[in-house]
């Protein structure tokens, strides 16, 4: 037993060897980020008209609302006082939104690297709004696929002042 252990490390140690560092090639998504501007990013939040659901992440039930978060993107405001008869009351488009809380009538939100508060009370009209923002937050969004960022994107090899707010799938 002991041999075989000692064979299994040396053959090991001996593939370790024969790699060579010049030929390593790291792995990259095949993601490329979605880039805003930092200010157009803090003016980024607004309500309006419904749009289709493509992506529904988190959801959460306030009142006789629905909330269902869309990776990226936003979320879509559901009004359920009818059960039977639900009805798509709008859209809070958040750029680089992935998460999502509710806590009495505000909706805590990432808006990409920020935390953002948005007041609810008057989402029966049709009318939100931002009370809060708490700057860089968060961490940049990662690549779905879980890989590294292309060091092109990294913070410090784009324009100053933009930030990451999602990424889509390179076409080959």
């Amino acid at each position: 037993m002991k041999k075989l252990r000692l064979y299994f490390l040396a053959v090991f140690l001996l593939s370790m060897a024969s790699c060579d560092p010049r030929n390593f090639q790291p792995l990259y998504t095949v993601y490329t980020p979605i880039i805003m501007e930092r200010e157009s990013l803090e003016r980024s939040i607004s309500f309006h008209t419904p749009v289709p659901i493509a992506d529904p992440a988190k959801i959460y039930y306030k009142d006789h609302f629905i909330f269902i978060s869309e990776r990226y993107k936003g979320v879509h405001v559901i009004d359920n006082a009818d059960p039977q008869n639900p009805v798509n009351k709008g859209y809070i488009e958040v750029a680089g939104g992935v998460d999502m809380a509710i806590k009495s009538n505000t909706l805590y939100v990432d808006n990409a690297v920020d935390l953002v508060a948005i007041d609810l009370s008057k989402i029966a009209s049709s009318k939100i709004e931002v009370t809060k923002r708490v700057k860089d937050n968060f961490p940049e969004l990662s690549p779905p696929d879980g890989l590294s960022v292309p060091s092109k994107y990294l913070k410090a090899n784009r324009p100053v002042n933009t930030v990451i707010v999602g990424w889509e799938k390179k076409k080959l």
